[in-house]
């Protein structure tokens, strides 16, 4: 067998249809084996892979693709490990083994250290190959487990009929599905090509990036590699009919997302949403019920794909589970070692769930750190350390509280809008500041609060939409004010707090901040509320910040520490205060 390398995947249409043919030809055959998938990986992934693509040809013939790539550390890697859910070496099962010898013999010619194959599915003819063409190559070889992938396997017309009529009785969905119908018709639409799907897909994008950070996490959306990937991808599928953008619509509205494929034989699970208007109602769920119901309804179906990731939700629909393994094989004995030895560290942490969070926390804590560095520099962090540790033996905290004025007007700076806190804007502001760690923290307890309903968000947006401030508002009785580890109570009836205001880093030093709290008092205001604001006296911008407004200084809270124990001081309470008579300068 002769092995051709390429670095590039051309635009070849008899290159196309042979590599599709091996792909349809496999074992299981996978959309991610496709021509179309390598090439919307090359386009969107063309700054951190380098793609390396072994051709092996019997005579003019082409028996075998495995597409790969080299990574900016050196490691060679599937071109689709970190977009496909399954990654493999394509040919017939017969020449499989030949194929890989022969792609190891161009590796091992090439020089290149260490190979790591991941997502490859453990029933795969390729393993067995890959073990013995390993070492013929002398490489040190880990082979390891790496993800349970849940399928629903729809059998014959019996078992369909079976399955489906089990999954309809769900009471769970029956119950999801008669709130949802309460709010509108409720219909599923699956679009297949482009020209339907590009318009759909800022909302998607969106929603899936507010989705993740209600659960603290980051979407893989907010990276441009991603979204190109996507994009390309759909365009690339879309005259094959192999694109499947699945949507559950209430109404007029989009209450649920699936971007996923039908495909020799399979319709994918790939990458959904759902829209935080009906999280209460399981969208997402009622969606992939109606994917399974109509996959049993459609002889050509014989699996519905549920993908990689351990989601509790999956395992009430699944029939069975299909493994993948990680496979790394390196030419240094030392960094095999390590890598073993990682291994069997996680696999003892996994034993305990206490001790694997313990773990995942001080990563987080790690990753933290490196962080602040980066963005402060380490003389600046020593710093903080040091007041914080003479803060906790010796301090006195005072927070000073203003009042919006009745006679007060708001003069409002044309080009931008104050407006309630969205999801949308949450996913948008996410995808802008996506290298802004600060920014995704707060934006990712804003997500949480925004769920939890328990108080109101606000942003100052820009004519374009991008939202250059962010204000809380909430109920003054009882507000927990963690500065001062107090419950506070109001001094006026109908008395609101304006807190947790935040300005990312690119757009602070232009005034939004005093814009957005003047714009917000004034609303609230006018609906009959007595509006508040607070700073501590020590954050001088903030105080600053509020005083360029007509918010008016009214009393200060204070609570003063020693040895890490406290107590609270209040200030005498004015109503009316000259500027002199202010703590802080003018």
């Amino acid at each position: 067998m002769r092995i051709a390398v390429s670095e590039k995947i051309g635009d070849e249409p008899q290159l196309r249809r042979s590599w599709n043919q091996l792909a349809l030809g496999m074992e299981h055959a996978e959309i991610f084996y496709t021509y179309e998938w390598a090439i919307a990986v090359q386009f969107a992934y063309t700054k951190s892979l380098r793609p390396l693509i072994l051709l092996g040809y019997e005579g003019n013939a082409l028996v075998g693709i495995v597409a790969l790539a080299i990574r900016q550390n050196g490691n060679v890697v599937f071109l689709s490990a970190d977009t496909g859910d399954y990654c493999d070496f394509l040919s017939s099962s017969h020449n499989r083994q030949e194929f890989i010898v022969a792609v190891f013999s161009e590796l091992k010619a090439r020089r290149l250290e260490k190979i790591v194959l991941t997502n490859l599915p453990a029933d795969s003819a390729s393993v067995d190959a890959i073990l013995r063409a390993g070492k013929s190559a002398h490489y040190f070889l880990h082979v390891r487990q790496a993800y349970a992938c849940s399928r629903v396997v729809l059998g014959s017309p019996e078992e369909r009929a079976v399955l489906k009529q089990s999954m309809l009785a769900k009471k769970r969905l029956r119950r999801a599905m008669r709130e949802l119908q309460k709010r509108g018709t409720v219909k599923v639409h699956c679009d297949t090509n482009w020209r339907e799907i590009g318009p759909l897909f800022p909302a998607f994008r969106q929603t899936h990036v507010a989705r993740f950070l209600e659960t603290g996490k980051v979407s893989n959306l907010i990276r441009d590699e991603r979204r190109l990937f996507l994009e390309e991808l759909a365009r690339q599928l879309s005259p094959t009919g192999w694109m499947a953008f699945s949507r559950l619509v209430v109404g007029d509205t989009t209450a649920a997302w699936n971007y996923g494929f039908r495909f020799g034989g399979s319709w994918f699970w790939y990458q959904p949403t759902v829209n935080e208007v009906f999280w209460d109602f399981s969208p997402g769920y009622c969606l992939l019920s109606k994917i399974v119901e109509e996959a049993c309804d459609s002889p050509e179906f014989k699996v519905v794909d549920l993908g990689l990731g351990a989601e509790g939700y999956k395992e009430r629909f699944a029939t069975a589970n299909r493994e993948t393994l990680y496979c790394e094989l390196s030419k240094s004995g030392l960094q095999h070692q390590i890598t073993v030895l990682r291994h069997h560290a996680s696999s003892v942490a996994r034993a305990s769930p206490h001790v694997e969070q313990l773990i995942r926390n001080s990563i987080s804590r790690v990753r933290n750190l490196k962080e602040q560095v980066r963005d402060r520099g380490v003389g600046e962090l020593t710093r903080r350390l040091a007041r914080r540790m003479s803060h906790a033996f010796s301090s006195f905290d005072n927070v000073l509280f203003f009042e919006w004025p009745a006679s007060a007007c708001v003069h409002e700076r044309s080009g931008t809008e104050l407006c309630a806190l969205t999801a949308e804007i949450l996913g948008k502001a996410a995808i802008e500041h996506r290298d802004d760690a600060a920014t995704l923290r707060f934006l990712m307890r804003s997500a949480k609060r925004l769920q939890s309903g328990k108080a109101q968000g606000f942003a100052l947006v820009a004519a374009e939409g991008m939202p250059l401030h962010f204000c809380w508002v909430k109920d003054f009785e009882g507000f927990d004010m963690a500065e001062l580890n107090r419950i506070l109570h109001a001094p006026r009836e109908n008395a609101v707090m304006i807190f947790d205001c935040f300005t990312p880093g690119s757009a602070r030093g232009h005034g939004f901040f005093s814009e957005a709290i003047a714009r917000l008092a004034g609303r609230l205001q006018s609906q009959g509320k007595s509006v508040w604001i607070f700073g501590a006296d020590t954050n001088l911008p903030s105080v600053l910040g509020i005083k360029k407004t007509a918010f008016e200084y009214r009393f200060a809270l204070g609570r003063r520490t020693r040895f890490f124990a406290s107590r609270t001081q209040d200030s005498v309470a004015r109503l009316v205060q000259s500027e002199a008579e202010n703590p802080v300068s003018s």
